[in-house]
């Protein structure tokens, strides 16, 4: 009886507390750095893109269950689908471009995703994963009623208990600001089974931020129930800009998370440096950013993550805004 009540409680907290985390700082991508974070004051959850069979997605699950204030949001948007490109990546502001993903809803993801529940559980993870995550989906050409019918599978059978995240690409929001590839973007009946969505965007803050942000609550239904995130850029985007133009995305992100009335969270982006084959945009991510060997030492923008983790994690941000 203790143990069934520890859990619930668990539980309970993972689905309503307001999150903080940055981009590819599970296991698979950050090595060594994800112990330090894992153990951290100012991150309580992981993106975790491992296969879930694979070791990688073992040590990040194990180390988060060592900790029951962290928690994962598992990648599951390839127990769904296939895609095949050329390239990897399609960048708001591109009017023309060689990404042209084919995309092939499985037929038999019932299953695929049984599987990965009942082995999550299996393992003793399940306690420790707070939802799933899907990253740009109709960019990626995933049909909106197929991408309706995944969340639906995942939400009404496989693990209502469970939270569903999908960030999407500007094209998927509001193509009134960008898009490519004639992408159709989210409606009210595809988006409603998710549980938290976001846009990224990595531009110099502007007023066009909050018209997106407008159109993404109305494409998904203006619901009261569903809860934001904000996607500041922590990283020297493109490897052309500055720490300031970062610190004053970032504080943007945070204003913005404020005023939410059902705030998800922040996820930065990024931490990971991705290799060139990986992604040709020049990104340079925290981990060169703060790492003395690079010369970069943007310190304030390092401290100024830490600083609004902190009061997200703590409790905070709720706090404050229960108070309000």
């Amino acid at each position: 009886m203790i143990l069934r009540q520890r859990k619930s409680k668990v539980s309970k907290i993972s689905m309503d507390r307001t999150l903080f985390g940055i981009f590819h700082t599970a296991y698979e991508r950050s090595g060594e750095y994800f112990f330090r974070a894992a153990a951290s004051d100012y991150l309580n959850v992981f993106i975790v893109e491992a296969d879930y069979k694979s070791e990688q997605f073992a040590v990040t699950m194990n180390e988060l269950k060592k900790h029951k204030d962290k928690f994962a949001f598992v990648a599951a948007g390839s127990l769904g689908f296939s895609v095949r490109n050329n390239v990897y990546v399609a960048d708001t502001g591109e009017e023309q471009s060689a990404f042209r993903p084919e995309a092939v809803f499985l037929s038999d993801y019932r299953t695929r995703v049984n599987e990965m529940i009942a082995y999550l559980k299996k393992h003793g993870w399940y306690e420790s994963v707070v939802g799933f995550y899907m990253d740009e989906p109709l960019l990626w050409n995933i049909r909106r009623e197929w991408l309706k019918d995944f969340t639906k599978y995942f939400r009404t059978q496989a693990a209502p208990d469970k939270r569903f995240f999908i960030c999407f690409s500007v094209a998927g929001v509001a193509p009134e600001y960008w898009t490519i590839n004639d992408v159709q973007p989210i409606t009210p009946d595809c988006a409603q089974y998710l549980t938290d969505v976001a846009f990224d965007m990595y531009h110099k803050w502007n007023p066009d931020y909050r018209a997106i942000l407008k159109l993404m609550k109305e494409r998904t239904g203006n619901r009261k129930d569903l809860k934001i995130w904000m996607i500041p850029c922590t990283m020297n985007y493109r490897g052309d800009k500055t720490e300031e133009h970062c610190l004053e995305h970032l504080e943007n992100c945070y204003r913005v998370l404020k005023e939410e009335e059902n705030a998800g969270g922040l996820m930065c982006f990024t931490y990971y440096t991705f290799k060139a084959e990986e992604e040709t945009l020049g990104n340079i991510g925290l981990d060169k950013l703060c790492d003395s060997a690079y010369n970069y030492n943007w310190n304030r923008l390092a401290e100024r993550v830490r600083e609004i983790g902190r009061e997200i994690v703590s409790g905070k941000f709720d706090e404050e805004r229960r108070k309000n």
